[in-house]
């Protein structure tokens, strides 16, 4: 970090000080990440009615998706199903 060689004259002292503040960082956004992709209000997961969307799949292979999709692919050997 160049602003710790001003405050802080021991190098030793300046990478432990430099990698805890990371490992901090590192920390605080992964847990911000996590309560993000997992919130309950998520729009993209909501109907227009604020419910959860829900998509049903039939049949052998079947994909099921909440949303419009371009391309869908089924597993082993499959196809892909192009904008249908």
């Amino acid at each position: 970090m160049f602003l710790l060689p001003p405050v802080v004259a021991s190098a030793d002292v300046r990478w432990l000080l430099s990698v805890g503040l990371g490992s901090a960082l590192a920390a605080v956004v992964a847990l911000w990440g996590n309560w993000w992709a997992t919130r309950e209000d998520m729009p993209a997961r909501m109907d227009g009615s604020g419910r959860p969307k829900t998509a049903e799949a039939s049949g052998e292979r079947s994909i099921a998706a909440g949303g419009d999709i371009k391309i869908a692919s089924t597993g082993d050997n499959a196809t892909n199903i192009e904008g249908r």
